[in-house]
């Protein structure tokens, strides 16, 4: 009988034997998946029986040969200590993102106190963002967009999953299309994690990111087309004190301020730990940054 040591060894042997960098980090949540327990708790598990050796074997096969990401090989992944069910090629949430999420939740408790609130969020893929919303602030009701239709139902699933379903509206549609069509004035602040890698760098992506649509990966030459259109587009949907809250990559800093310095907002970004601007805040220049 393995054990659960045996298997993780096992399973970093094969991993390093493919060339995957990241082997360790896989097959501690491979290993504390099959096994049903948290990461964390995995050295708690090394000499019981291991549970699911053939499962491994298949997981490990599909991380080799097809570069399958982990959290698309366990089907689900956490953002802020929630556990959000994950469709196929589904994006799946990462640092930055929380980060966002972050910065929207301490705007909103500096801004508009304990009002009720609504949001829209664009693009909401496997729904971490709108529903981690949700969860932490009962008076807020969301709207959200999203075309991909996996990804849709994949928001609708994550919803109902942690009792949020009757707070969010989701519609299914281009966002280029619905927005401009959308209550002016509506919203207390708009959210969205876009598509911004450069297409110019899509040659260059490891495997393991091209895995997931690329709906949701790629935003034009530069990676900026999202953000210039909610530039344009978002100011009317807002109420007065509202803002805009975007992801972005470091290197498009620069356009981006620019751009919407250019289309009268007030900009500014957040670092995330490692000192990178990831999230880029707005709001019409009626309005002053705190």
């Amino acid at each position: 009988m393995e054990t659960v040591k045996g298997a993780f060894e096992r399973c970093k042997k094969t991993l390093k034997r493919c060339g995957i960098e990241t082997y360790e980090r896989d097959c501690l949540f491979l290993v504390a998946h099959l096994q049903g327990v948290d990461p964390s708790l995995l050295p708690l598990e090394e000499e019981k029986t291991f549970r699911n050796p053939e499962r491994l074997e298949k997981l490990l096969k599909k991380r080799c040969k097809e570069r399958v990401p982990v959290a698309h090989l366990i089907g689900e992944w956490d953002c802020l200590g929630r556990t959000f069910k994950l469709r196929p090629r589904v994006l799946a949430p990462r640092a930055a993102t929380e980060l966002l999420v972050e910065t929207v939740l301490n705007l909103i408790q500096e801004r508009f106190g304990k009002r009720p609130l609504r949001g829209l969020e664009v693009g909401t893929g496997s729904g971490c963002i709108a529903v981690n919303l949700l969860a932490e602030l009962p008076r807020l009701e969301m709207v959200g967009i999203e075309l991909d239709p996996v990804a849709y139902e994949n928001t609708l699933e994550n919803a109902r999953l942690h009792g949020v379903a009757d707070r969010l509206e989701l519609l299914k549609g281009d966002a280029f299309e619905l927005l401009p069509h959308l209550e002016r004035e509506g919203f207390d602040f708009v959210v969205s994690n876009p598509p911004y890698v450069a297409e110019e760098d899509r040659k260059n992506l490891p495997p393991e990111v091209l895995y997931e649509n690329p709906l949701a990966l790629f935003g034009g030459p530069g990676g900026t087309k999202f953000h210039e259109f909610f530039a344009r587009a978002c100011k009317p949907l807002l109420k007065r004190g509202g803002f805009l809250a975007v992801e972005f990559e470091p290197f498009q800093k620069k356009r981006l301020l620019e751009v919407f310095e250019r289309e009268g907002w007030n900009a500014e970004v957040v670092e995330d730990f490692l000192g990178h601007p990831r999230v880029l805040i707005a709001f019409p220049k009626r309005e002053k940054l705190k």
